[in-house]
């Protein structure tokens, strides 16, 4: 007697098992590929010089310079670097840029930029690094030496950027000159997202009504007590003949209480310190003069007489002038600086994942209102790393689909054959 085992059903549910292990798995592939989204990219960053809230002009849009570098590695297949430097068009457009019947740059422009650039790295690893601005800054804000210098406008040689705006007719007039401007935005492996910015040897020449109205009055008594002491032995100069109040940046500084520019909180005013500034600033210089007099003075003894007596004349006009700054000028100055324009420092923000380092923000009008101008600003993100590296094309789907498909009718086919051997072989014993 023979025994044949029941080998039918098992076979039939080996080769369901086997089939069914083939299609999850073929359905695996193209799940996987799709854990990254269509916009998602590896890293991505952009460099860019200007942007501006101005609207119905389409001037930094349409030429490709003006647009910034913009790194995006899509496929990890290399990191991909641009420096994207501001040719003879990208200036061209930029003298072109007007808020109402102001030029925004160029020479006649209320800002001029000197020796800037724009680069932009989005590395395989998914981190992504960004700059623009001042060239000299750029070694140690992202150790980059490629940067591609250019200029807009005719600042000084020593200057990357230089704003005026109002005029000594208006209430306030103001030339800000920047030494260094920059910015740069770092996106880490991990997803950290920080930015850092310098601006750095600032220099502030103050006019206007304002100031002229303050120094109209103090200089004829000033020029007079210069006049006594130069008889007397003292020469001394009158450092506000001009009309006109310059301040350093560590005047700035000192009205602001840091002891570093770059340590200013993010979007503080640089514009807010100048009213304070300028009043210490006059004090100091005609407290100076007086003191310097007076020590004068001591020293001639009976022969400062003279001189004494001129001291005494000066400071009956200086004194009150100086005791009513806080309220006669600080003041009213700060109001009209505040209507004419904003420096913010250190702007930053996240968008959509997007971080956004910002050197400076230029704001005309109260609160930025006729326009607003970034300059030096670099952005990362976001960035999604390998996840966003496509695992599979159509093509690879296709025949990994395929592939399945096959290996599944020959496993079935290998354990049919077997199992159909072992049911035919005579029964032993």
């Amino acid at each position: 007697m023979t025994i044949r085992p029941h080998t039918s059903a098992r076979t039939w549910r080996t080769v369901r098992a086997v089939g069914a292990t083939a299609a999850v798995a073929a359905l695996l592939v193209p799940a996987t590929a799709a854990n990254a989204a269509p916009a998602d990219v590896v890293s991505q960053g952009t460099g860019r010089l200007v942007q501006t809230s101005l609207l119905g002009t389409d001037i930094l849009d349409a030429v490709v310079a003006l647009r910034g570098a913009n790194a995006v590695n899509t496929d990890a297949s290399g990191d991909v670097i641009v420096d994207q430097p501001l040719d003879a068009e990208a200036i061209a457009g930029l003298i072109a840029l007007q808020a109402g019947s102001t030029n925004l740059f160029g020479d006649n422009g209320i800002i001029q930029l000197g020796a800037v650039g724009q680069y932009a790295r989005a590395n395989d690893d998914g981190s992504s690094s960004a700059f623009s601005g001042a060239v000299s800054a750029a070694p140690s804000l992202i150790g980059v030496g490629t940067v591609t210098p250019s200029s807009v406008g005719d600042p000084s040689a020593e200057n990357s950027a230089s704003i005026t705006v109002g005029g000594a007719d208006a209430l306030a007039g103001l030339q800000v000159n920047i030494g260094t401007l920059a910015a740069s935005a770092l996106n880490t492996t991990d997803g950290t997202q920080t930015g850092q910015y310098v601006v750095a040897d600032v220099g502030v020449v103050v006019n206007g009504t304002l100031v002229s109205g303050v120094l109209n009055t103090l200089n004829p008594a000033i020029d007079t007590l210069l006049a006594a002491a130069t008889v007397a032995g003292l020469d001394l100069d009158n450092p506000f003949a001009s009309g006109t109040v310059t301040l350093t940046e560590d005047d700035l500084l000192a009205a602001a209480g840091v002891a570093d520019i770059n340590e200013l909180a993010p979007g503080t005013d640089l514009l807010s310190f100048v009213p304070a500034a300028v009043v210490t600033r006059i004090s100091d210089g005609v407290n100076g003069i007086l003191d310097a007099v007076q020590d004068r003075v001591d020293d001639l003894g009976l022969g400062g007489v003279v001189l004494g007596a001129a001291l005494g004349v000066a400071q009956g006009v200086i004194v009150p002038v100086l005791d009513g700054l806080a309220d006669s000028l600080e003041g009213p100055l700060g109001d009209a600086i505040t209507a004419l324009a904003q420096l913010q420092v250190n702007v930053q923000s996240t968008d959509g994942g997007t971080f956004t380092q910002t050197a400076l923000r230029v704001g005309l009008g109260t609160a930025g209102a006729i326009a607003t101008v970034d300059l030096a600003t670099a952005s990362v993100g976001p960035n999604a790393g390998q996840l966003a590296v496509p695992v599979a094309g159509p093509e690879s789907l296709a025949l990994a689909g395929g592939g399945f498909g096959l290996a599944a009718v020959i496993v079935a086919a290998v354990m049919l054959r077997r199992r159909s051997q072992y049911a035919a072989a005579p029964a032993q014993g």
